[in-house]
């Protein structure tokens, strides 16, 4: 008789355990990552369009007229100041921006003047503040306070200064032409590529 009582005792404990095991909730135990990789990023801010009365020529991102109009533009030079016109994100350092211009020599679209002109006696150009002397190739940097993550933005906006230098006699008669008159405008391009890397 006890030996039927345990056996008893056995049968319901195991379906009471069988049935226990059938209710107790399934799992399914997921791992997550998180990865954070350091990057840098450049693109034409909100300020587009600005720098040239919201004219931009097809095929650029953004276009930049300097014009010398009266005896203070040519003895003082010109700027134009564009705010925000570039957009850069750097995470993981510090920054720093970088100008390179398609050539040495403004090129002559318009006009009776020289067909190319010393962009180094033309141009300077500030980015955030920082000033790079006219070159092919300009370094605006570094920025930021040092090269690790404390230095991180996202999606700053910074200014850029586009500053047309002073022009004396020989360099309006170089740029309008020996023959030209009052009637003569001249206009002269370059392009200027902007690029970011950390510090």
């Amino acid at each position: 008789m006890k030996k039927n009582i345990f056996f008893a005792a056995a049968i319901i404990g195991s379906v009471t355990a069988a049935h226990a095991q059938s209710q107790s909730p399934s799992q399914a135990k997921v791992k997550v990552n998180v990865e954070l990789k350091p990057f840098q990023s450049i693109e034409i801010g909100g300020g587009k369009g600005t720098g040239n009365d919201g004219v931009v020529t097809d095929g650029y991102d953004d276009e930049v007229t300097l014009k010398y109009q009266n005896i203070n533009d040519y003895t003082k030079g010109v700027e134009k100041n564009v705010v925000k016109q570039l957009k850069v994100s750097s995470v993981g350092s510090g920054y720093r921006i970088k100008a390179t211009l398609s050539s040495a020599n403004f090129t002559k679209t318009s006009g009776a003047g020289t067909t190319a002109y010393d962009a180094k006696k033309l141009l300077e150009i500030q980015v955030g503040g920082k000033t790079a002397t006219t070159d092919i190739n300009m370094d605006f940097g570094p920025i930021g306070e040092n090269s690790n993550a404390g230095s991180s933005v996202m999606n700053n906006e910074l200014d850029v200064k586009y500053i047309g230098k002073p022009l004396n006699e020989t360099a309006v008669t170089e740029l309008l032409g020996k023959n030209g008159d009052r009637n003569t405008n001249a206009k002269y391009t370059i392009d200027v590529v902007y690029t970011i890397a950390a510090n």
